[in-house]
């Protein structure tokens, strides 16, 4: 219903989400409350001086980070594994919130985005009085990995996401999908897909200071080819729609909606780093649309705090 109607969202009312930090172990609290039009996706680090907790969802302040989706702003106040919240928010159609967290971590609930889905359908969406622009790809753009991942991105006339994966436990092996962002499709094939994780690589994370809040409560954990959580999968191919599902919120940190097809060969969160990087620096491969009409690239979205520092 969201996806497709020509005006900008947001939520009828503040929902409330706590549970662990996947990375750090932490317990964080999590607000997603509304927002006027032209807000975006921001957050709010709570734990912080007031004047440095604002972290803007954006490619301009996204950064590398290992096993998640990082963002931080100038001040250096960062937050961490969001992919699951900005994938949610994409799919259900979601222009404009804040999210306030207690730490520099997001939750990491049941490691898929659907409980976001289901605390925000208890309040509900409502439009705004503000068109939605969107994202139009016009050019193809490729990056790849020193191990050989590669994503492209060319256009097309709605949003489709084509990606495989290959790992060598059998649990995995080989899966690809096809998915197109359209009106329900998000969480009929994606919103419900957890994270995962090879159980011979634990030790290595944890040894890392990473994954120390994982557990089979937030993860799916593959051992010599069997699925040692119980009940198994949630679905057939869970994990490549999982990683799916982290490519559609990794894209929405371009700000907006997107209008292209994405084909990624073994994806993770620092090729879609650079991949939305790539997008964004060239102003060439992109233009900015509103309701059928193209914006000029003078007026494409800026972010409120890049606009106001270019006029000082």
């Amino acid at each position: 219903m969201y996806i497709n109607q020509p005006f900008q969202t947001t939520l009828v009312d503040t929902v409330q989400l706590e549970d662990i930090a996947l990375h750090s172990g932490r317990f964080v609290h999590a607000s997603i409350c509304p927002a006027e039009a032209g807000t975006g996706i921001k957050f709010r680090r709570m734990d912080v001086e007031e004047s440095l907790q604002t972290v803007s969802a954006h490619a301009d302040y996204a950064e590398q980070a290992r096993l998640c989706t990082r963002i931080a702003n100038a001040d250096g106040i960062g937050l961490e594994t969001i992919e699951h919240f900005m994938a949610a928010f994409a799919g259900i159609g979601l222009d404009n919130a804040i999210v306030e967290v207690d730490a520099g971590e997001a939750p990491i609930l049941d490691g898929s985005s659907q409980p976001i889905i289901d605390a925000i359908r208890r309040v509900g969406l409502k439009t705004l009085n503000a068109r939605r622009k969107y994202i139009v790809i016009t050019q193809p753009i490729e990056v790849q990995l020193d191990n050989g991942a590669w994503a492209r991105i060319e256009p097309a006339d709605q949003l489709e996401i084509d990606v495989e994966i290959d790992f060598e436990d059998k649990a995995i092996g080989k899966q690809s999908l096809h998915y197109i962002h359209c009106d329900g499709s998000f969480e009929a094939e994606l919103s419900t897909a957890r994270t995962f994780c090879q159980l011979s690589d634990v030790d290595l994370m944890q040894n890392a200071g990473l994954a120390l809040g994982g557990s089979l409560n937030n993860a799916v954990v593959v051992d010599n080819g069997t699925v040692i959580n119980e009940g198994g999968l949630r679905m057939e191919r869970e994990f490549v729609r999982h990683k799916a599902l982290d490519c559609l919120g990794d894209l929405y940190l371009l700000g907006l909606q997107i209008r292209g097809k994405l084909t990624a060969s073994r994806p993770g969160h620092a090729l879609s780093m650079m991949l939305i990087k790539a997008i964004w620096q060239n102003k060439q491969a992109f233009q900015i649309v509103s309701d059928g009409a193209v914006t000029s690239q003078s007026e494409a979205y800026v972010m409120p705090e890049l606009a106001a520092a270019a006029a000082v």
